[in-house]
């Protein structure tokens, strides 16, 4: 197989993840002037027809190869730097769109009512966040206000373990 496909499929991998280096191996073939019929390229790179017609289905789908209209029928990509650029750049803004709309779900989250979290994160270390602003909290004051309140959870919740186990004998 063409090694330039890997690299070709390591790029349009991430803007269609549904593509196979198949895909990729004969998008990369039709990178020429003139259209080919998909029995001569399956002939030409050595896959099978039915891998061939199923890969230029998908990549006709996607506007990266295009189809004559007239017998036999023909396929080529016409640019494929163009068609990469344009596809990325509409990645790019599903993604940015994404970041907007999780940031609004997050605030108007009804599960984190404003309470403060305690996170164990890398194996042991503590860090208390807000859920107003999603930062540590720095003030000394209401760290310490904090740690009695859960200090005295803790004893609550031990106390009233050993009341059960008391029972329980």
């Amino acid at each position: 197989m063409d090694p330039d496909a890997g690299v070709v499929w390591d790029y349009f991998k991430h803007l269609f993840p549904e593509f196979s280096v198949h895909h990729a191996f004969v998008y990369k073939f039709l990178w020429r002037i003139d259209p080919i019929s998909g029995d001569e390229i399956a002939k030409q790179i050595n896959l099978s027809k039915t891998t061939v017609y199923k890969a230029l289905h998908d990549l006709v789908s996607s506007g990266l190869v295009t189809k004559t209209n007239f017998k036999p029928v023909g396929y080529y990509a016409s640019n494929p730097v163009k068609d990469y650029s344009s596809n990325l750049k509409k990645v790019l803004a599903k993604l940015e769109k994404g970041v907007d709309h999780l940031e609004e779900l997050l605030n108007n989250s009804s599960a984190l009512s404003g309470e403060i979290y305690l996170i164990k994160k890398d194996g042991g270390q503590q860090k208390l966040f807000s859920k107003e602003k999603r930062s540590a909290i720095q003030n000394e004051q209401q760290l310490l206000e904090i740690k009695r309140v859960v200090e005295q959870q803790l004893k609550d919740t031990e106390r009233k373990r050993l009341k059960e186990y008391a029972v329980y004998k």
